[in-house]
């Protein structure tokens, strides 16, 4: 016989051990058993009424939404875009939106939809983009305008009776945080894409700026990337923003928009994340590519013009600043530093190492000459007491300078 002590653990080991469908009653099982060999509406309906928190309920529903999908008319493109709408966690949504996609498919080539907007009155010179697109089972052409004081604007066209009219017209801001980058640019990606059941057209453009800064010369190579849904159902754009810098077609930074999908983000966000997301030549920030950039920049925002005390940066170790100045060979010892002068990122540049610290700094800049009439910094030397003496020269003229490496000096 068990003692009191065993009884109660054998008790409570059995209640841990027991199977979940001891938990189910006996008509919520036939019920189910029904479902699974009619597979008809009405004892699905019935099932999911009495016990929507069963076990069996998840099955249930994929039953219905089966029985629901597939009685779809196969060209009726409302049918399908109602059963999104109504079951956007459906796990037929996805057959669904593929179902709008074709038949929401336009027999408008992008030539055919250039001349449909420029014969309905709009300029060409004044086009950015222009695309066919298909949407409850009418076509429409949509043609996105070029920027006019930071706003773009999208005229939708729509065949009425054979005749192109005016079906929604909207104008949005250019979405940018730098309005240095003033240079927009449409990307080739422009489609349809069908997101929540809805038709929309997707787009890209860029932000970058033309110019480049007027100490350093660097160009301004900020830019921002933005992927944007015009949805053709309310007339409304939704975008996100990628924030960073270009290396060719590469950009390397992060996304601005704080919202990156869960429970309350829309599907067109979600949808335009996703994109994001798979898009190759967008890339993590990385550091390293961008300091010897970063370096200049911020030794001329330090060093005003015609300064007699110049600041010093700091240079990390895993700079090209550093690798290029160990790899350089006409290396200068002057007093306790070696120094080295070489031309990088449109500068010449003047790198010190401190054998004390046995750290690396950024003593001097000088934008590299465009044309003879430029100032140069041409060669250096060193003096007694960590002197550097320094040749610029301007067509035929030649300035000499001083600047002390200890006191960071410059005369």
């Amino acid at each position: 016989m068990l003692g009191a002590a065993a009884a109660t653990i054998a008790f409570a080991a059995s209640l841990c051990t027991a199977s979940p469908l001891a938990a189910q009653t006996k008509s919520e099982t036939k019920l189910y058993k029904t479902v699974l060999a009619k597979k008809d509406l009405k004892n699905a309906n019935k099932f999911l009424n009495k016990f929507p928190n069963s076990i069996y309920t998840p099955t249930v529903q994929r039953i219905k939404d089966s029985v629901v999908f597939y009685a779809l008319d196969n060209n009726d493109v409302t049918a399908y875009m109602n059963f999104v709408k109504e079951n956007p966690k459906s796990a037929f949504a996805a057959q669904a939106n593929g179902k709008i996609e074709l038949l929401n498919t336009s027999s408008i080539s992008n030539p055919e939809a250039f001349s449909i907007a420029t014969q309905y009155g709009i300029p060409a010179e004044n086009i950015l983009g222009v695309k066919g697109v298909k949407n409850l089972n009418k076509e429409h052409v949509v043609t996105i305008l070029k920027p006019q004081n930071g706003n773009y604007t999208i005229v939708t066209l729509a065949q009425n009776n054979g005749t192109w009219e005016q079906a929604a017209t909207l104008t949005e801001p250019v979405y940018t945080n730098d309005y240095q980058l003033n240079n927009l640019k449409l990307t080739p990606e422009l489609y349809s894409a069908t997101v929540g059941g809805m038709q929309h057209l997707f787009f890209a453009y860029t932000n970058t700026c033309m110019e480049a800064d007027t100490r350093s010369n660097i160009p301004n190579n900020n830019i921002e990337y933005v992927a944007n849904l015009y949805s053709l159902t309310d007339n409304a754009v939704y975008n996100v923003l990628y924030s960073g810098k270009n290396i060719g077609d590469e950009i390397f930074g992060s996304t601005m928009d704080s919202a990156q999908g869960g429970m309350m983000a829309t599907p067109q966000t979600t949808w335009l994340f996703k994109h994001l997301r798979a898009n190759q030549n967008l890339k993590p920030f990385d550091k390293s590519l961008f300091l010897t950039q970063q370096t200049i920049e911020w030794w001329y925002e330090n060093n005003p013009k015609n300064a007699g005390n110049l600041q010093f940066g700091v240079i990390p170790e895993e700079s090209e600043l550093v690798n290029r100045f160990k790899e350089y060979k006409e290396k200068e010892n002057v007093g306790q530093y070696t120094v080295a002068m070489f031309d990088i990122c449109h500068n010449t540049v003047v790198v010190v190492y401190n054998k004390a610290d046995k750290k690396y700094s950024l003593a001097l800049c000088q934008t590299t000459p465009v044309n003879k009439t430029d100032l140069e910094l041409g060669s250096f030397y060193g003096e007694k007491g960590n002197t550097l003496v320094l040749y610029f020269y301007k067509g035929k003229e030649t300035i000499k300078k001083r600047l002390n490496l200890g006191s960071k000096r410059y005369y």
